[in-house]
This record gives C-alpha cells, structure tokens and sequence, in this order.
C-alpha cells in the first residue's frame, strides 16, 4: 500500500481535517481521539469519528494503520494530525 493511502486510512482518525481555519467538528473529532486514555480507545474513537463524520467505515487493516499513525504521532498535536488528514484522499472524501 502506498504511503499515501496509508494516510488515508489514518485519518483520523480522525474524520476530517483542517486547514488554519478549521471547523468546529474537525478540532472536535481530532480531540476527541487525541484524548483517549489508551490505544485502544483511542482506536475505537477513530472508527466513531470516520462514521459519524464521514459516513464511511472503515476495515480492520486501516483501522490499524490509522491507530499506529496515531501512535507515532500523537504528540505533535491535534493541528499536525488534522494537517496530515486534510492533505489526505479522506480529506477528500470527507468533504474537506
């Protein structure tokens, strides 16, 4: 899978992303999976939030990809992450 699908998937998690000028539910649904005690909870989050967002569910194998970018990268913040999720095909297909 290439890297950019592999971003695609992570996404975060997390639903949609946002540019400088971000949505309200964008920060929301970031936040929302950054602030998860675990890594299981957070993954579950990940998969609540792509839903409701998007409207899209996401397999078991992107879940687990957008889990471990979420692990590798969660302490750059909720703006890096939504950063990388706008500039991602679920930035796109979430309407972003």
């Amino acid at each position: 899978m290439n890297k950019l699908s592999i971003t695609a998937a992570c996404a975060v998690v997390l639903a949609t992303a946002f540019p400088a000028t971000a949505r309200t539910s964008s920060v929301a649904a970031v936040s929302a999976v950054l602030s998860k005690p675990t890594a299981a909870a957070r993954k579950m989050e990940i998969g609540r939030q792509v839903a409701s967002l998007c409207n899209l569910s996401l397999s078991s194998g992107d879940l687990d990809r957008a889990s471990a970018f979420i692990e590798a990268n969660r302490a750059r913040g909720v703006h890096w992450v939504a950063e990388q999720i706008s500039r991602s095909e679920l930035g796109a297909a979430c309407g972003e």
